[in-house]
This record gives structure tokens, C-alpha cells and sequence, in this order.
């Protein structure tokens, strides 16, 4: 059986030379050779695939047992294809990941393959929405593009997950057409049911165009307030964010730039999954400068009334 890691993941590994400007904190292994999907924002997409690519970052094929050699990571993450067998694969790799918390981001699929997953040590699992509202959901993972995804069977495999594992996450990309209500709003129904949200910009693979990063800073900033449970702090005009009071005490973590870094499992950076190292930063892989949170309260400020 093979595996693919990504690049960052082979370097920090020993497995391959090269520079990393930003490390990862997370191994990062993904699963399947084919994907059966067809979502028009991935690389490794049906009818337009990107040969060892998903988003920016190329993926090298190793042995399956490679994995026993992972140390040095605060997690483990499998990100898997759409494919007949993944849960089978799954559990034969997890035979041999050492003791690290294990992530594993994955379809909807039944409940019992869950609770087989849990039992073999999955701590997170994660089940893509991407999109922020039902239409658009439709048009990039749905029925519009082939896949038997649904809206509805989305939200009703995390909500069967949060039963199941400890914790659950999902993605959302900003800039597939979506409102910032929209996305404030998925992102408040999210929280309710105790699920996380890792932010992702929308990367053109094949066509389009990045989110302005302008705007990404005030998604990011509302995303901060919403899992502080300080989501009434965002003030949303006609579906665009324009204006957001952050309360005095969490000005401090503002001011640090916490906003602004990578979101998602617990110790997982995704060091460039977005961006080229040149920029514009998404998603900071590592503690800001001082001088990077000033540029990023610029940027927000050039989209919303920033009020301290």
C-alpha cells in the first residue's frame, strides 16, 4: 500500500531534501490514488486532475510503513480521496502512525465506519462543507459537478460525528461567490453544534480568482469573535461585513496577530497550502511580527470599521 506525504511533511522527515521557510507542525498524509469527486476547486478533481497536487502543496509517494517513522509532530493528519475502500485503507494505515493525535479529513460515510474509526484511534475527524449556503454548495461539490454530495447529508454526517468523536471539524473557503453573511452565518450554526472551522482562501487551480485578502482579515477576525462566542460583535449591511467591535479582553490576542494564523485542528499550521511564500499571507503558519499584524489590522481596516 502507498501513501503520499506532503512536501514539508518529507522534508521535516528526513525523507527529502529541501527548504522550508515555515515548518509543519502537523504530518500531513493523504490517502488514495484516484479520487471519484469531482469538486471544481481540487486539484485532485475527476475530470481535471493535477497529477501529486492538492492546492498548492505537492504530495511524494512513499510506502505505507513510512508512517511508523513520523516523530516531531504535534499531530498526525490524513487528508483521503473519494474513493470504494478509504475506510478500509484508513485502518490498515493507522496500524502503523505512532502515538500522535490523528486527525483524518474524509467524506460523509456511515455512521458504523465512524465509530470504526474512533475505536482505531481517530481523535478529530473532519467533513468538508467548503461552501457557505446550499446553492453554491451545489455548483462546486454537489449534484451540478456529478457527485452524489449533499447539503443536508453534510450537515447530517457532522452532526452524527459529533456523537461519535471528541471533536469534529469542517472547511470553508472563502471566495466561491459567497456573502460574508452567508459565511458568518454557517460559521454561527457551526459553533452551535460544536463544530470547528478551519478558513481556507479559494486557490484558481484551474480558474478564477483568489479572495481579496482584505476581506479574508475581516472573515478571519468575525471567525476569532464567533468561536469566542462573541459573534454579536459583527455588523453585517446587505451581506457584507461593516464594522466589528473586538471586547477589551480580546484585544490582547488581536494584537498578537491570533486572528490571523492558520485555523483548524490543534496544532496544525498548513504552512503556503494557500499562497505562494511571496504572498499575500492567508494564513499565518507561525507566530506573527509585529510588523505582519500591523499589515494585517491595515488590510482589515481596508474592508471594515475596525472598532478597539
Amino acid at each position: 500500500m502507498k501513501i503520499r506525504l506532503s512536501y514539508g511533511t518529507a522534508v521535516k522527515m528526513g525523507l527529502r531534501r529541501g527548504r522550508m521557510l515555515a515548518e509543519p507542525t502537523t504530518a500531513y498524509i493523504m490517502l488514495g490514488e484516484r479520487c471519484e469527486a469531482n469538486c471544481i476547486f481540487c486539484a485532485q478533481r475527476r475530470d481535471a486532475r493535477k497529477e501529486g497536487y492538492l492546492s498548492r502543496v505537492m504530495w511524494i509517494e512513499y510506502p505505507v510503513e513510512v508512517l511508523s517513522e513520523i516523530k516531531g509532530f504535534a499531530r498526525i493528519c490524513f487528508q483521503t480521496l473519494d474513493y470504494g475502500g478509504v475506510v478500509e485503507d484508513l485502518l490498515l494505515a493507522l496500524r502503523y502512525v505512532p502515538d500522535i493525535p490523528v486527525s483524518v479529513s474524509i467524506v460523509p460515510i456511515p455512521r458504523e465506519d465512524m465509530v470504526r474509526l474512533r475505536e482505531a484511534g481517530v481523535e478529530i475527524i473532519s467533513i468538508a462543507l467548503d461552501a457557505a449556503n446550499e446553492e453554491i454548495f451545489d455548483r462546486v461539490k454537489g449534484s451540478k459537478v456529478g457527485n452524489r454530495f449533499t447539503w443536508s447529508g453534510h450537515w447530517k454526517a457532522l452532526e452524527e460525528a459529533r456523537k461519535i468523536f471528541p471533536a469534529v471539524n469542517t472547511h470553508l473557503i472563502v471566495g466561491l461567490g459567497e456573502s460574508d453573511g452567508d459565511i458568518v452565518g454557517v460559521m454561527k450554526r457551526l459553533h452551535r453544534l460544536g463544530v470547528t472551522t478551519a478558513l481556507f482562501a479559494f486557490t484558481p487551480l484551474f480558474s478564477g480568482a483568489p479572495p481579496k485578502v482584505s476581506r479574508y482579515r475581516a472573515i478571519q477576525l468575525a471567525r476569532f469573535l464567533i468561536y469566542r462566542n462573541r459573534g454579536d460583535s459583527i455588523e453585517i449591511e446587505k451581506g457584507k461585513i461593516t464594522r466589528i467591535s473586538v471586547p477589551r479582553e480580546l484585544r490582547g490576542e488581536l494584537l498578537r496577530g491570533v486572528p490571523f494564523l492558520t485555523s483548524g485542528c490543534p496544532g496544525c499550521n498548513r504552512p503556503f497550502y494557500n499562497e505562494r511564500p511571496s504572498g499575500p499571507i492567508y494564513n499565518y503558519p507561525r507566530i506573527m511580527g509585529g510588523d505582519e499584524v500591523d499589515r494585517a489590522l491595515d488590510e482589515l481596516r481596508g474592508y471594515a470599521e475596525l472598532l478597539l
